[in-house]
């Protein structure tokens, strides 16, 4: 066994339990949203389980992160394992975006049956391949969203423990972290109001299907889509802003931290 399978193994290990708990939740709900559709004669109200269904998707990796590492921190195997710091981070987000591959797959299904089936007489009928190029664009989202909310994770869970070894910085852990994601966002917040700055992020954009409205027609709820864009260069801009948190996560934990 190599040494990586052997890491991604582990990691699978301690959190197999987390992941099929969510599975089993996340079909229990996507159920229940046929169920109580069904039973409401209102086939529309699959919808809103799809959106808050993927709202909470976005949630998940971050939170799957957060648990990973809270466990990591309780066994204390970081502080002895000859593998990079920067290894065993990949290891988890490997874990963790393939639990959430299989989760996102689950919810286009159901997406795709509510449209095409179970509410095709109140859902607007699109062509199939402009339903495919959006929920794949709706899945990189996600998933885009929740790598960028882990890294950040990681950076602060990182930094939080790099903090034990000034005594003076230790009581004041939590408020500098609250500082820290204070004034990013006061600074991202500035950035985007220089003129030339906010015309480059928003030049180049893709369509995607956007802006669902409901109305009420005849006794049913009815979802009709409309077409919207969203820029691309942000995307490229997180990207690189999460692979420089976790260089700086794992150089914070190649000191060896006790946490």
């Amino acid at each position: 066994m190599s040494p990586i399978t052997g890491l991604l193994k582990k990691d699978f290990k301690i959190s197999r339990w987390l992941f099929f708990t969510s599975l089993i939740l996340l079909l229990i709900v996507l159920g229940a949203g046929f169920g109580y559709s069904s039973y409401a004669k209102q086939h529309a109200g699959t919808f809103v389980i799809f959106i808050l269904s993927g709202l909470a998707l976005i949630l998940y990796t971050p939170l799957m992160m957060f648990s990973a590492l809270k466990i990591e921190g309780k066994n204390q195997l970081w502080l002895y394992s000859p593998r990079s710091s920067l290894t065993l981070l990949l290891s988890k987000f490997i874990v963790i975006l393939t639990y959430q591959v299989i989760l996102q797959i689950l919810l286009s299904i159901y997406g795709a049956i509510s449209l095409y089936w179970f509410g095709k007489s109140v859902y607007e009928q699109i062509g199939v391949g402009f339903f495919i190029e959006a929920i794949v664009y709706l899945n990189i989202f996600i998933l885009l969203l929740g790598i960028f909310f882990s890294c950040w994770i990681c950076f602060y869970w990182a930094f939080y423990h790099a903090c034990s070894h000034y005594p003076k910085l230790k009581p004041f852990r939590w408020l500098i972290i609250l500082a820290m994601f204070i004034a990013y966002n006061i600074f991202e917040g500035l950035l985007l109001k220089i003129t030339i700055i906010n015309d480059w992020m928003t030049k180049f954009s893709v369509k995607i299907i956007s802006t669902p409205e409901f109305s009420y027609e005849k006794g049913d709820w009815v979802v009709k889509f409309g077409e919207g864009t969203i820029p691309v260069l942000p995307f490229l801009y997180y990207v690189i802003l999460s692979i420089i948190l976790v260089l700086a996560a794992a150089r914070l934990l190649e000191r060896k931290v006790e946490v």
